[in-house]
């Protein structure tokens, strides 16, 4: 029997065994971590670079931004209208000082109670917030310079701690020292989507850019200890101040203007009122009015967003009989209607293809002379003069007068007229034109129209911004004359022709009566309200207009009144010529318009 060693037992056969090598583990683990570097390296230098560029900046380079106040927006005789006041925002401030932490929260409810009395915000709200975790939150926004001072000199916390526990921030407000007045012409400083202060109609809306300026900024390069290197790069960007503007309009007749046209519409129960008063001479606004109004200061209060639109600039709608003295003119103008010109309305109506065209009150009016169609307000016969000047004369002269054009007064929401294109007009387009149908304008828009009749055929821009104050430099708006439709002499006949209308037309009786002294020309229109969605009009709704001029010889003054809707009666002369009696003598003595 054999005997074999242990030794042989174990292994019979030789086997091959791989020896440990550390030095393969460490290179691979090497490999692993150099990878992972080379991949944090490019997360940081090209995927994070910026971010990693604005830290390293923070620590030696200091942005400041610079803050600067709007512009005032200022009448023709310095009222300010409308400014920046300083207001503050109030923060709830704490550092984590485990003393003054301490200190804070063993009179957090006097604390709370105390601004809560001065701010007039909820208890509830502060003790919600004020948490042990807290380090600062705002509390309120647009807090008076009082209210300020009393929250500093409250003495929350015992003597010789004034505002601990509290920061303020300076802010700008905007206000508007004469409330309603003017608001339309204004507009106001609102928020947008964002919270940003954002300029809503009017000149704030419309030269927002401007009247808020630029702040400024500044770049400084700051050594380990907070120093700044003044051999360092160095790029401030100065603040712009906002531009200021100055208006043509005078506050004490805007004033009267607005009173009596808000007694107009609510005495006529009409849906809004609107009215402007233009000086033809050289188309300065002096006043510009709408009812129902608002306060800017307080717009957040205004539930119909409808009453912010300025009716006298935004609304377009057909202005009837208002544009006859403006047909007589350009037919006048153009050679093929005589000064003798005569019509002889036998029947009340004139019929024009398939369609009738009556008087307002369907009678016939008989033999009338231009004069007597302006007097009489005669449908058929001045269809017939405009006939005869031909569409190839009068629709030129249409945009000469302003006619579908935009002004470009500088309000926000200004709107143009409409006038149907030249190559659609047909004859009947021609006829009803003639006397303010199937043609729209604003009211501003026909009130320039006319001004130029009262302007000896000149046709002056209209403007309500008289100068815009930068710096040290000012800018002065002149006037302009834009367009000459009509001669002096044409101008001068029709005027006279519309002295007539006011003392011996529809609206005789109360020119007579209230204004007997004055030199005064001027036209109604009464005009239907087109239908939404279907044609034809309105039986029961009408917007009124009157526009006239003072004197008759050099005019000084020329002022439209428009009603829209009125519920009290349906005509002109019922109703917006007595609104604008009421104006006329509240502000004749102001624009020295002297009596006969």
């Amino acid at each position: 029997m054999k005997t074999y060693s242990a030794r042989s037992l174990v292994s019979p056969k030789k086997e091959t065994v791989k020896s440990f090598n550390p030095h393969y583990i460490v290179g691979v683990l090497i490999s692993i971590i150099g990878l992972g570097v080379l991949a944090q390296g490019f997360r940081w230098q090209i995927l994070s670079a910026d971010k990693f560029i604005s830290l390293a900046k923070s620590q030696y380079i200091e942005n400041q931004r610079q803050p600067t106040s709007r512009g005032v927006i200022y009448a023709s005789d310095s009222t300010v209208f409308a400014v920046d006041q300083p207001v503050w925002g109030i923060y709830a401030s704490l550092s984590s000082n485990d003393l003054e932490r301490d200190k804070f929260f063993k009179n957090k409810d006097k604390y709370i109670s105390t601004i809560s009395a001065i701010l007039n915000v909820s208890q509830e709200e502060l003790e919600e917030k004020l948490t042990e975790q807290f380090m600062f939150f705002k509390i309120k926004s647009g807090v008076s310079t009082e209210k300020k001072s009393a929250l500093e000199k409250a003495n929350i916390f015992g003597p010789g701690t004034q505002g601990f526990g509290l920061y303020f921030e300076r802010e700008e407000q905007r206000i508007y020292p004469n409330g309603s007045l003017a608001a339309h012409l204004l507009g106001f400083i609102g928020k947008n989507s964002d919270g940003e202060d954002v300029g809503q109609y009017g000149i704030e809306g419309f030269y927002f850019g401007d009247i808020t300026g630029q702040e400024g900024y500044t770049y400084e390069e700051k050594d380990s200890q907070g120093n700044v290197i003044l051999t360092a790069e160095y790029e401030p960007i100065l603040p712009r101040q906002g531009k200021s503007f100055t208006l043509t309009v005078i506050p004490s007749i805007q004033q009267k203007v607005e009173k009596a046209l808000k007694q107009g519409v609510e005495k006529n129960q009409a849906k809004s009122g609107s009215a402007v008063i233009l000086n033809p001479n050289t188309g300065a606004i002096i006043a510009m009015a709408n009812y129902p109004t608002y306060n800017p200061n307080e717009y957040w209060k205004v539930t119909d967003p409808w009453i912010f639109k300025n009716k006298a600039i935004s609304d377009v709608y057909e202005y009837g009989s208002v544009q006859k003295p403006i047909t007589i003119a350009i037919g006048l103008e153009s050679g093929k209607v005589e000064d003798d010109y005569t019509c002889n309305d036998k029947t009340g109506s004139y019929k024009l293809y398939d369609k009738t065209i009556y008087t307002w009150d369907k009678q016939p009016d008989g033999k009338l002379t231009l004069g007597g169609i302006l007097e009489k307000s005669n449908n058929p016969c001045v269809l017939q003069v405009a006939l005869q000047t031909g569409h190839d004369y009068y629709y030129p002269k249409l945009k000469e007068f302003g006619i579908g054009s935009i002004i470009g007064v500088g309000l926000q929401d200004e709107s143009t007229g409409y006038l149907m294109p030249y190559e659609m007009w047909t004859k009947l387009d021609l006829a009803v034109t003639a006397f303010g149908q199937s043609i729209s304008a604003t009211p501003l828009q026909i009130t320039s129209a006319i001004s130029t009749i009262a302007n000896e055929g000149k046709r002056m821009r209209p403007y309500i911004i008289s100068e815009v104050q930068e710096s040290e430099d000012t800018i002065k708006y002149k006037p302009q004359v834009i367009a000459q439709p009509i001669s002096e002499k044409t101008a001068k006949k029709v005027a006279k022709m519309m002295e007539g209308v006011v003392r011996q037309g529809e609206s005789k009786f109360f020119f007579n009566r209230d204004l007997p002294n004055y030199s005064i020309a001027g036209k109604t229109g009464t005009a239907q309200i087109p239908k939404r969605n279907e044609a034809g009009y309105y039986d029961d709704r009408t917007n009124t207009t009157f526009v006239g001029f003072s004197p008759v010889e050099n005019a000084q003054m020329v002022m439209i009144v428009r009603l829209e809707e009125p519920k009290l009666n349906t005509f002109s002369a019922s109703t917006a010529v007595p609104v604008w009696i009421d104006i006329f003598k509240a502000v004749a003595d102001d624009l020295e318009i002297p009596k006969k």
